[in-house]
């Protein structure tokens, strides 16, 4: 049976609940529609120092707040995954896997997901691959990590790690020798042009197949390239990739060349009904008080 609201709110980020916040004391029909949990990747920060109110917060703290006041305002929170949606007509209509949704005017606000490997990581997702250090260091105390990295994008997750872990591997794509040559961290290695190929294991993560492209002067000015292969044990391969716009809700907006969503000054997409705000958007700034302050104009205007 279809569910019909004024304004849906697809993603229950930090951008989703403001605009929540600021439909519903408008008197709006609202709902939130988040597929995994509230607060998204704000989640995952241990500690907050810039967000005004509050001298310092953890993640977790910050989104329940956030919660609790939506949930005050009776705003209606449904756990679903939006798997398409039709922009083109008056009414907007979103087809999750548990239900069908329709709305006046629909607000984006799925926020960033993570860059994958694309080979079969995610067969061992919850059992040794994950794609946060932060949530899930502990469970590897005291163990040998790997990190899957581009150009110095797993840099920063080695370094949580490293806290926790018996030693990390950062596996990069690119040239990190100027890097590995200046890291002082005895627990933290790096290696270079690294093409991760495969995760090896049966019931959890127990190795990573790589080959590592190498480079050999063989005389008169030439090179030659070639690629070993090997396969490192590990009891863990945390995906350090980057992230990139969650755009399975788009619906044909126009985009950025990255593919952010672009809105004008009231969050308006160029569909007519449907805006977006948050890290989904194209904007240079991106933090949770941006966050919050598109929210609160879409929700305005939605």
């Amino acid at each position: 049976m279809k569910k019909s609201f004024d304004i849906l709110i697809i993603g229950g980020g930090v951008a989703g609940m403001s605009a929540a916040i600021y439909a519903k004391r408008r008197g709006k029909n609202v709902c939130i529609i988040e597929k995994f949990t509230l607060g998204g990747q704000v989640n995952t920060i241990p500690k907050i120092e810039n967000f005004p109110s509050e001298v310092s917060i953890d993640g977790i703290s910050l989104v329940q707040n956030f919660a609790m006041q939506i949930e005050r305002l009776g705003v209606e929170v449904i756990y679903d995954d939006v798997q398409k949606v039709d922009y083109s007509g008056e009414t907007k209509r979103v087809f999750g896997r548990e239900d069908e949704y329709e709305a006046k005017s629909v607000i984006l606000a799925t926020g960033l997901t993570y860059v994958e490997l694309g080979k079969n990581e995610n067969d061992f997702l919850g059992r040794g691959v994950s794609y946060c250090a932060v949530c899930d260091a502990n469970f590897f105390r005291g163990k040998d990590v790997c990190v899957a990295s581009a150009r110095g994008s797993g840099l920063k997750e080695a370094l949580v790690l490293a806290e926790v872990c018996s030693h990390v591997t950062v596996l990069d794509s690119g040239d990190m020798s100027a890097y590995a040559s200046a890291n002082k961290n005895k627990k933290i290695d790096v290696l270079s042009n690294v093409q991760i190929e495969k995760v090896v294991g049966k019931d959890a993560v127990e190795g990573v197949e790589i080959s590592i492209l190498k480079a050999q002067k063989v005389g008169n000015g030439k090179t030659k390239t070639e690629h070993e292969k090997r396969i490192l044990k590990t009891t863990a391969l945390f995906v350090a990739l980057g992230k990139k716009p969650d755009n399975t809700v788009f619906g044909g907006v126009k985009v950025d060349a990255k593919g952010f969503v672009i809105t004008n000054e009231k969050m308006q997409t160029s569909i007519d009904g449907v805006f977006a705000v948050g890290d989904v958007r194209s904007k240079e700034l991106k933090q949770i008080v941006t966050a919050c302050s598109d929210g609160a104009i879409a929700g305005q205007f939605a």
